[in-house]
């Protein structure tokens, strides 16, 4: 399957005086002439920021609990350390630097991936789905599966069904309106979200990467036919 959107996130312990120190965290990153921002919550304890890098496809979101990447398109564009992502390490740093800041708890990643199919092999798979034993309800509009578990000290979330186009929006799938996803719009086939979460104190770029390739082994070992 393709992977459509990913999401990492970084938890540390709240951040009481975030409020008062993120601006010092963020201020150089206004030097982006791509840069589209927003503050949710503002003036409260839960005030956040939101950097959007439209022409990039990704955004930084950072609050009081956590730090967040989110990136639509071709993850290759992540590998490389001194690539796009390193926007989103040196914000991690800056916010350790951060008076209030104590430590950091775990680390995660949601990753969305669609594969299109043509409409009538998705109708056939709605009709008599292989991938329930029993289906007592007939023809179906829908179906979705979800396994959870826990594999070599982590904690993983998979969940699976057919994706229409409606999914778009559940998903937010094309939040950044890339060329990348533009097949989403008006094609079927199926979907699958996967989260995967670590306990972590140290997350560093290396152990960014290795989450998302065990995320990839996880996508490409359910079989799809």
């Amino acid at each position: 399957m393709k992977i459509r959107r990913l999401q990492y996130n970084i938890d540390y312990v709240h951040i009481i005086t975030f409020r008062e120190e993120y601006k010092q965290a963020i201020a150089p990153y206004f030097v982006f002439d791509n840069l589209r921002y927003g503050i949710d919550n503002e003036n409260t304890i839960n005030e956040s920021v939101r950097l959007i890098f439209e022409a990039d496809n990704f955004g930084l979101f950072a609050r009081k609990e956590g730090l967040t990447f989110l990136f639509e398109g071709d993850i290759d564009n992540l590998m490389n350390q001194n690539g796009i992502i390193k926007l989103f390490w040196d914000l991690y740093e800056r916010i350790k630097a951060l008076k209030g800041y104590k430590k950091t708890s775990r680390h995660s990643i949601i990753i969305h991936a669609v594969e299109i199919h043509d409409k009538t092999e998705v109708e056939t798979i709605l009709q008599t789905s292989p991938y329930f034993k029993i289906n007592p309800f007939g023809n179906l509009n829908e179906f979705s599966c979800i396994y959870e578990f826990e594999k070599s000290d982590k904690k993983y979330k998979f969940e699976f069904g057919n994706y229409s186009e409606k999914d778009i929006k559940n998903h937010n799938l094309t939040q950044f309106d890339t060329e990348f996803n533009k097949d989403l719009i008006g094609n079927v086939g199926l979907i699958c979200r996967l989260e995967i979460t670590e306990v972590c104190k140290t997350p560093s770029f290396s152990k960014f990467t290795s989450l998302i390739s065990t995320a990839e082994k996880a996508i490409s070992s359910y079989k799809l036919d």
